[in-house]
């Protein structure tokens, strides 16, 4: 299958994520808030009658432990998200593959040293200078950028 005709749905699982949906690589890209799991749903069935056979997912791979200043019961929400978002991909049987973050923030200037709000919103600038017509925001600069690197890292 020709990657110009797949529709690529990547996904920021995070509490205050969203995602993008690529339409053959990054040649017209839309971008969505994460708001609820049932609008989730009904975006995929949407896209999965229109485009069946057509589709696959990236989804940010969420790390077991999230560091000393970020409560246990984050990372615990933020896994069931993600296990529900991979779910729902994977019982519409849409192929789905992982990306650390680490990976998809490494070819990214200014990050080192910062976190919380300040390392987002270096996150959200980077997006807005790649894709400026988008307007990406807080909750999806982060899917905006995964897709950024998953169709140049696979050269599509």
């Amino acid at each position: 299958m020709k990657h110009d005709q797949l529709i690529t749905v990547v996904i920021d699982p995070g509490a205050s994520g969203g995602y993008a949906v690529c339409f053959g690589g990054l040649k017209a890209i839309t971008l969505h808030n994460l708001y609820s799991p049932s609008d989730f749903i009904d975006h995929i069935l949407e896209l999965e009658e229109i485009h069946k056979g057509f589709l696959q997912a990236v989804i940010e791979d969420v790390p077991p432990y999230a560091g000393k200043n970020i409560p246990s019961y984050t990372s615990f929400k933020l896994g069931r998200s993600c296990g529900f978002l991979e779910g729902v991909l994977r019982g519409k049987q849409i192929p789905v593959e992982f990306i650390s973050p680490k990976k998809w923030q490494r070819p990214l200037s200014g990050l080192k040293g910062l976190t919380g709000s300040a390392r987002k919103r270096v996150l959200r600038d980077h997006s807005c200078r790649l894709y400026p017509l988008l307007k990406p925001t807080l909750k999806t600069c982060d899917a905006l950028l995964m897709a950024h690197y998953h169709f140049s890292v696979t050269n599509n």
